[in-house]
Formats: C-alpha cells, sequence, structure tokens
C-alpha cells in the first residue's frame, strides 16, 4: 500500500475506534504535549492508551460518578480487584513525589452491570472496581495507570457503556473476580508458544512451551509490572537492568522497590563491571533476583551478549528477563537465554495498532520454572477483555507474512539511508539499526534460522540521530508521514523519541547515550519505494535547513 495523508493534529492514528496512537504532526507539538501544555493536551482526540484516557473510558467513569453521586471526587476504573487495591496502596503510599492520601480518603467501590436474570458473565462484563479519591491526587492516580497498564481498555468501557441501565454497586468481594471463559485467549496463548518454539536458535532442553506457560495481560506494561511483582515474592530482592532498557521499565521498578541498578549501554566492558559487582555480593552473602534487558533495545537497537548473562545467572543463581518485543517472536529466539520472556503484543504481533496487551511467558526449562509458575498461578487472573482478545486474535494470523514486510523494507531504507553518515558535513550523524550496531553479532546470535515459510531479520524499525536539534525538527516537520507514539503498526510512525519520552530528563538521557536529536522510525506496510521517497524529501528540507544555521 501507499503511504495515506496524515491525519491532521491531535487525531487517532490509524483511523479506527481502538486505535493506540495520534498523530502530532510537529516537533513543537511533541514539546509541548510532553511539558503538559494544557493547550497541546486539550487539542488531543486520541493517544497511546496508557499516556491518553480513551474517550468511552472519559464517558463510562462520568456516568459513574454521575449514578452514584461522586461528583465531587475522581475515579479509576479496573476489571480486577487486586489492581483497584494495588492502586489504592500506592496513592497512600507513592515514592515518587505525588501527593499521597490517607486510607480513610480512597475508597474502592465494586461495579456490576448484570441482573439476576442476566449475570455479569452471561454479557462477557466482568465486575468493574472503582478507585474513588480526592481529586488533589489525579497526578498519583494517573502514574499507577502509567506505570501498570492495568486500568480498563476502551472495548470493555464501551460494552459497559452499552449496559449502564443496569448499572448497580455490588457489596465488594473478598476474592477478585474470575476471567470471563472463552476459547479465544487459548488460541491466543497456543499461537504465542508454537511462534516461540519455532526454528530455534540451539538445542534446548527436553520440555516445550506449552499454551500453559503464556500468561496473557492488558498491556506490556502489565506484563512487566506482574513479572515484577512475581520475582519480588520470589526473592525480594535487588534487580538490573542490562542495556538501555524502555524508561517506564525503570520507573516501575522505582515505584514498586526494592531496588535496582542500571548498566545503560550493555557493552562488553560494563558486563564485566557486572560480574565485578555480582561478585562482591556474593561474597557477602547477598544475591539479586534478576537481570532485564531487551532484545534489541528501544530506541538504540543494541543487543547485549545474553549468553554472558546467562553464564553469569546460571553462576550468581538470579532470572534473566528478556523483552523481545522489537525483535519480536518472528526474528529473535530468546528462549535459550531467557527465564522469562516479556512481549508487548500491542506491536508486531496484533500489527495493526488498535489493540492494547501483552504477554508473560515462562521457560518450561528454568530452575525456576517450578517457583515462579506456582506464585504467578496463586494470584493470576486473565484482565485482557475479550473483545481485545478477539480482536487480537484475529489481527495476528498473519503476522509472519507482515514481519515480513516490514523486515523487508526496514533492510531497504537502511540500506539507502545509512550511507549519508559517510557523506562530509553531513546532517545525519548515526543511524541505529541491529544490523549496523556494533553489537550486531550478538543479534545474529538470537537470529532464528531461515525456513521455507520465513526469512527472519532485523525488525521494522531504526532510529536516525541528527547532527543538531534545528535539523532533526526540520526533518520531522517536513515527514510526510504519520507521527506519533507505538510501534508495529500497518502505517509508518515517526517519534522524537527524546522529546516525548524524556522531555524533562534530555541531560539524564544523554548521559546514557540518548540524544535528543534523533527520530525514531517503524515502518509500516507501506509501499517501500514511496517511503524511501518520503524519507529523502525529508532529508533534503533538512539539509537546506542546515545550510541556513
Amino acid at each position: 500500500m501507499s503511504p495515506v495523508i496524515p491525519a491532521s493534529h491531535g487525531m487517532a492514528v490509524p483511523d479506527r475506534l481502538h486505535a493506540v496512537s495520534v498523530q502530532i504532526p510537529t516537533w513543537q507539538e511533541v514539546c509541548a504535549i510532553a511539558l503538559g501544555d494544557i493547550k497541546a493536551t486539550q487539542a488531543l482526540k486520541n493517544g497511546y492508551p496508557r499516556s491518553f484516557v480513551h474517550k468511552s473510558i472519559q464517558v463510562l467513569a462520568e456516568a459513574v460518578q454521575k449514578e452514584f453521586l461522586l461528583l465531587e471526587e475522581k475515579l479509576m476504573l479496573f476489571s480486577n480487584l487486586n489492581a483497584a487495591r494495588a492502586c489504592k496502596a500506592y496513592m497512600i503510599s507513592a515514592t515518587h513525589g505525588e501527593q499521597t492520601g490517607s486510607s480513610d480518603s480512597i475508597s474502592v467501590r465494586s461495579i456490576g452491570f448484570g441482573t439476576a436474570d442476566i449475570p455479569e458473565y452471561a454479557l462477557q462484563l466482568p465486575l468493574l472496581y472503582a478507585v474513588v479519591y480526592p481529586p488533589k491526587l489525579s497526578g498519583t492516580a494517573t502514574l499507577f495507570w502509567r506505570l501498570t497498564g492495568t486500568g480498563i481498555s476502551s472495548r470493555q468501557a464501551g460494552r459497559c457503556l452499552q449496559a449502564l441501565d443496569r448499572i448497580r454497586e455490588v457489596e465488594e468481594t473478598a476474592q477478585p473476580t474470575p476471567s470471563v471463559s472463552h476459547s479465544v485467549y487459548e488460541t491466543i496463548r497456543a499461537r504465542i508458544a508454537s511462534l516461540i518454539e519455532y526454528a530455534p536458535v540451539s538445542r534446548r532442553g527436553p520440555s516445550k512451551v506449552s499454551s500453559k506457560d503464556v500468561y496473557l495481560y492488558p498491556s506490556g506494561m502489565s506484563a512487566i509490572y506482574h513479572a515484577h511483582h512475581m520475582l519480588l515474592n520470589w526473592r525480594g530482592a535487588e534487580s538490573v537492568v542490562v542495556g538501555f532498557t524502555y524508561e517506564l521499565t525503570i520507573k516501575t521498578m522505582e515505584a514498586f522497590g526494592p531496588s535496582y541498578r542500571f548498566f545503560s549501554a550493555g557493552t562488553e566492558a560494563e558486563i564485566d563491571e557486572l560480574e565485578s559487582y555480582l561478585d562482591d555480593r556474593f561474597l557477602q552473602g547477598v544475591k539479586i533476583q534478576a537481570v532485564w534487558c531487551e532484545c534489541p533495545s528501544n530506541p538504540l537497537l543494541r543487543t547485549v551478549n545474553m549468553v554472558r548473562l546467562r553464564e553469569l545467572a546460571d553462576k550468581y543463581d538470579f532470572v534473566i528477563v528478556v523483552d523481545d518485543t522489537i525483535g519480536n517472536f518472528a526474528n529473535v529466539d530468546v528462549l535459550g537465554v531467557a527465564d522469562v520472556i516479556i512481549t508487548s503484543l500491542t506491536k508486531a504481533f496484533n500489527g495493526f495498532a488498535d489493540v492494547l496487551a501483552g504477554s508473560m511467558v515462562l521457560n518450561p526449562n528454568s530452575r525456576y520454572y517450578s517457583k515462579l509458575q506456582a506464585i504467578i498461578n496463586a494470584s493470576y487472573i486473565n484482565d485482557l477483555h475479550v473483545d481485545d482478545a478477539r480482536q487480537l486474535e484475529n489481527n495476528s494470523r498473519n503476522f509472519l507474512q507482515r514481519a515480513t514486510r516490514m523486515n523487508e523494507t526496514a533492510n531497504y531504507l537502511m540500506d539507502q539511508i545509512s550511507p549519508y553518515v559517510s557523506i562530509p558535513s553531513s546532517i545525519v550523524s548515526k543511524v541505529y539499526y541491529p544490523k549496523l550496531c556494533w553489537s550486531a553479532d550478538n543479534y545474529h546470535a538470537r537470529m532464528r534460522p531461515a525456513t521455507e515459510e520465513f526469512t527472519p531479520g532485523y525488525g521494522g524499525m531504526f532510529t536516525i540521530e541528527f547532527v543538531a536539534v534545528q535539523v532533526a525538527m526540520e526533518f520531522l516537520n517536513s515527514l510526510q508521514l504519520h507521527k506519533g507514539p507505538s510501534i508495529g503498526a500497518d502505517v509508518t510512525l515517526a517519534l522524537p523519541y527524546v522529546q516525548m519520552v524524556f522531555q524533562k530528563d534530555k541531560e539524564w538521557a544523554e548521559s546514557h547515550g540518548i540524544k535528543e536529536t534523533i527520530v525514531r522510525i517503524s515502518v509500516g506496510l507501506e509501499d517501500k519505494e514511496e517511503l524511501l521517497d518520503c524519507l529523502l524529501r525529508a532529508l533534503e528540507s533538512a539539509n537546506k535547513c542546515k545550510s541556513r544555521i
């Protein structure tokens, strides 16, 4: 398909009711939104679901407030009683400097939409749990929503809005509401298990991943949050992040403790430093609980030496958690090194930017498997709403075909654009892409072998670093493609990553090699030559800009 005319500012991208991205056409508008400018944020009609509350969820919350006379208070909706209670606990003892409240100022109300004749489960509507709090705590509640990804989805809100005539408050139950039962969940779990076992890079243990090893969540962030708590319940010790991992992973560890260490580049020298640290701790009789990494990392597409990490894990007795979202199931096989695999299913697996979902997979050959499985099974509730699951299952049927297209397109574009770095006085200072990175051998070690059905590649994302902010700004502003958050969609998405994610922490980001002049690009299913033409025209505009400064 050809690149479409981009949507206007603030509109959903793609143009779908449950889209997870939003068009932010200019560098200046991205900065204004990241800084919380009221005019800029009010112009948004959509946004990434953990950062922007979908209109249907807003309408449902307002209806609950009105029905139960809570107009002087604010509320946040969850489909899991455990999540609602965790939200209340966080608001009482938040550690990020937000305002906190007292236990009696925050309540959890149970909301039903069924009747004696038509129970909730017949309508595929589990109970909702409203955390009710004073307006001054809105910032704290919003941060919990972002850090945990456990809030209700727009599809679930839409279904509840259809049942408002049956809304009622019910007595808070002692146990969380069980999940709606539907065969679609097993279909998704089995599909993920099959993909993880597809074309392995090396021999493994005797057990294969099965559907019972796959746990579904309402977002990738929810999978991270629950994996972190699983490890806290297992060992309750320090975690380590190696290689630049998504900033919210780090913030989740900060928020829910107990502590973490950060080795941002993931180089061999840093792994040497990590080994010395682990040895010192071991001599003191102290163990860490886990090392977290990505394959590859966001946004610089680096891949750490996971073989070395695995050796350290076996020696010093800790868990390896790998987020394979960017490499994705099709291209990389991390089961030989990971005890736990985290994936944002929102991205390439779903592929159409209209479902928020995540998964956690336990490696059945891990020495920690039985203990971790027991911890998860004791409290696990499937909060992925059934309507989201249906859409996810439908969208992911052609995952391998889409992955092929995105691999080919990104590789073609990088082959054409990467030479810009070596041009004298070039406006492009660096390009980041797995095969062009210093860590390419580490990525290749995890790349699946080719089969008749699929040839693995380097994923659909790359990042361009420019020589100056004004040049990067001109490139983005003149780029005639969709510009907004998320990756792995069927439409190409460009984002000035630091301006959106680290607007208030630019110095910290740059100290870890993440410069504010980068533009991250996630390719879609558009024609690769037409995409190249769009990029070249934007580069030409940026080059003219450089000549004027």
